[in-house]
C-alpha cells in the first residue's frame, strides 16, 4: 500500500447521493444500492476531496481542526481513500 499514488486527481463518483447531517454524512451508491454513513472525521474529508483538496493538505487541515497527531491523520486519510475507492465511492 506504501507504494499506491495519494496525489492523483480524485472526484466523488456521479452515482452517488450524499447529505450532511450535523458533523456526519451519508453517502448512497445508487449503482449498488449501498449507504455508507461517515463520521465526523470521514464526513470532512469526503467534503474536503468533494472540493478537489488532495491528501496531503487534507491532513494538515485534520491536523488544525481535531486533535490529532500528523501520522494519525496520514494514515486515516490514506485508509479513507483506500475504502472510498474500493467501494467505487470516489473514482480517478
Amino acid at each position: 500500500m506504501a507504494d499506491r499514488n495519494f496525489e492523483g486527481p480524485l472526484r466523488q463518483n456521479p452515482d452517488l447521493i450524499a447529505r450532511r447531517f450535523d458533523s456526519t454524512a451519508v453517502l448512497v451508491n445508487i449503482a449498488t444500492n449501498r449507504v455508507f454513513e461517515l463520521n465526523e472525521t470521514g464526513a470532512k474529508v469526503w467534503e474536503l476531496l468533494g472540493e478537489g483538496v488532495g491528501a496531503d493538505e487534507i491532513v494538515q487541515r485534520l491536523v488544525g481542526e481535531f486533535d490529532v497527531e500528523e501520522q494519525q491523520a496520514a494514515d486515516q486519510v490514506r485508509n479513507l481513500i483506500v475504502q472510498f475507492e474500493t467501494e467505487g465511492l470516489l473514482v480517478r
